[in-house]
């Protein structure tokens, strides 16, 4: 999946990595909570939240480039026996924006489709974050 962010690539690489801005953004559906250890093989948790469900997902830090790139795995109910992987590159581009590169791999067959929607609409989230100025960074 692609993206164009607002801001630069610092801003996206905080947003995928502080807890307070990821539980802001990271759910299709509603809320999260999050826990980050940032360092590869540091661990994370997130808990989306919606109307009458929790569901976590969780995974380690495989590799971190501040701003640039990041891979981790992840694991849910949905991503079967074995730890999906997410790359998220993020390159700077014109007008003070960043383009996002999302790839999601090592997924069951099965669940593709319904992870590219829940991915759609949290990166959609990640844009309004940005957007919204209330941040902190201003």
């Amino acid at each position: 999946m692609q993206r164009r962010l607002p801001g630069p690539p610092e801003h996206a690489f905080a947003a995928w990595t502080e807890p307070r801005l990821l539980a802001r953004w990271m759910s299709p559906f509603g809320s999260a909570e999050a826990e980050v250890d940032l360092r590869v093989g540091g661990a994370f948790s997130i808990v989306m939240k919606g109307p009458g469900q929790e569901i976590r997902h969780t995974g380690t830090y495989l590799e971190l480039e501040p701003p640039n790139r990041l891979v981790f795995s992840w694991v849910s109910p949905f991503t079967g026996p074995e730890p999906s992987r997410v790359s998220v590159y993020l390159v700077p581009s014109g007008a003070g924006e960043t383009e996002l590169t999302l790839v999601h791999d090592r997924l069951p067959a099965g669940q593709v489709e319904s992870h590219q929607g829940g991915w759609g609409q949290i990166l959609d989230h990640l844009a309004a974050l940005l957007a919204d100025g209330r941040t902190g960074w201003t």
